[in-house]
């Protein structure tokens, strides 16, 4: 029987998928800038994040006299002032928006002073610009506007119209590369696992590791590389696509790897600890993933009742072993309790002692003032990106649509918060850090 296509969960989100607005105020006061032998306008914002679900794309607007060429060839290009959005950092290389608005209001007043800056539909590459455009015939108004407001003070308030499915953090872990798996490599995959489970199967070089003193991670490594291959082999019979092919059995043997074997490996945290390091130093970046996966996914579903000590624990974790997408989603969790605290200052000042205090707990053998300090950096610096985003719509969840914040906020006070993975649907049945 010829291979049957099984849907699942794809990251391009479907007919449906709602569309969120974020809004950012910059105030600024127009400068001229001397640039060789002229004088230009150059303003440049700070970076600013979009953050919803805790995940965060930043951006950075910049407002610029540039030369525009004229259709006409009998006419010089003309200066005009442009107001550019930029896609600084984010977890995808490019990333969509719906749309893009602007006007110009004044910061005392809130009186619109100029309107209808706007930008359709456009996919940004990280470290590029758009122009947020004004129409063609009022370019000329709209720079004598900006010309005429040099060492004044404005209001430039800027939304952004993404996709709902941008925001959904394990979109950004590797999965099979299309909307559909392959029946086929599973069955095969399954086999492989269940072959070697019975011994029905000779791993080449096995035989010369000694698993009572050889790192276990040695023998996952071998059985990993030689079931990829097997079944690659095995697909590519009857498929021209090798490439591609091989990447998909690649992302499928690591699950369903992860899913039957390693996954019973985890009970406790310190379990967590010791396969991210293990598949870390045997070069497993594939099975590494899953892990990853499989934390965020607890991580998600437990996130309204998470214990904000643990959270600090699983950042110190991501920022060891580069965990980039665990590292966003705990960032983002950590910054809407610092935002939502009386005294944010403050707070950050109670998660760095908490943080240093952690870092001895955990194993660590390298410079803990290095690795605490990286970490408050950053959270530092994400919670004044985000903290100055509106979120003006959230079309699923009435309860974020509320918060005056890009990313939703628990503000429950109860001491009674259960245990982290200690929900009736959770693997980890209880945590230990000893």
């Amino acid at each position: 029987m010829d291979d049957i296509a099984v849907p699942i969960a794809s990251t391009s989100g479907g007919a449906d998928d709602s569309v969120i607005a974020f809004q950012y105020p910059w105030a600024l006061k127009v400068c001229q800038r001397p640039i060789e032998d002229e004088s230009i306008l150059l303003n440049v914002s700070r970076p600013f994040s979009t953050s919803y679900k805790h995940v965060q794309f930043t951006w950075a607007l910049r407002l610029t006299d540039e030369y525009v060429l004229s259709n006409n060839a009998a006419v010089d290009s003309n200066r005009h002032v442009l107001l550019h959005l930029y896609y600084k950092e984010g977890p995808c290389p490019e990333v969509a928006v719906e749309e893009v608005r602007a006007q110009i209001l004044d910061p005392a007043t809130n009186e619109t002073l100029f309107a209808g800056l706007a930008l359709t539909p456009t996919e940004f590459s990280r470290g590029s610009g758009w122009p947020i455009h004004v129409e063609r015939e009022r370019r000329a108004e709209f720079t004598d506007f900006l010309h005429k407001s040099v060492d004044s003070n404005l209001l430039i308030v800027v939304e952004i119209r993404m996709k709902e499915s941008l925001f959904e953090p394990l979109n950004y872990l590797p999965d099979v590369e299309t909307a559909f798996r392959s029946q086929r490599i599973e069955k095969s995959v399954h086999k492989f696992v269940d072959d070697v489970m019975n011994g029905k199967i000779r791993i080449p070089d096995l035989e010369h590791v000694d698993e009572k003193q050889a790192d276990k991670f040695s023998v996952h490594r071998l059985i990993f590389i030689f079931g990829v291959d097997t079944v690659s082999r095995e697909i590519s019979e009857n498929d021209q696509h090798s490439e591609i092919c091989e990447q998909l059995v690649r992302n499928t043997f690591a699950h369903i790897y992860f899913e039957r074997v390693l996954s019973r490996e985890i009970k406790y945290f310190d379990d967590f600890i010791a396969l991210v390091e293990g598949l870390t130093f045997a070069h497993l970046p594939a099975l590494r993933k899953e892990v990853e996966r499989f934390i965020c996914s607890e991580v998600i579903q437990i996130q309204a009742d998470m214990d904000p000590s643990f959270a600090k624990k699983l950042l110190l974790v991501s920022e060891k072993y580069n965990l980039e997408v665990l590292k966003m989603v705990i960032n983002g969790f950590l910054v809407d309790q610092i935002i939502a605290n009386s005294n944010p200052p403050k707070e950050l000042v109670n998660i760095t002692h908490e943080l240093e205090q952690m870092a001895h707990e955990i194993r660590e053998n390298e410079n803990i003032d290095n690795l605490v300090g990286t970490v408050v950096t950053d959270l530092q610096e994400l919670t004044r990106r985000v903290r100055r985003v509106s979120l003006s719509h959230s079309p699923s969840q009435s309860s974020h649509s509320s918060s005056p914040l890009a990313t939703p906020t628990n503000g429950s006070g109860s001491p009674s918060v259960p245990a982290p993975f200690d929900s009736p649907t959770s693997r980890f049945k209880r945590v230990s850090l000893a």
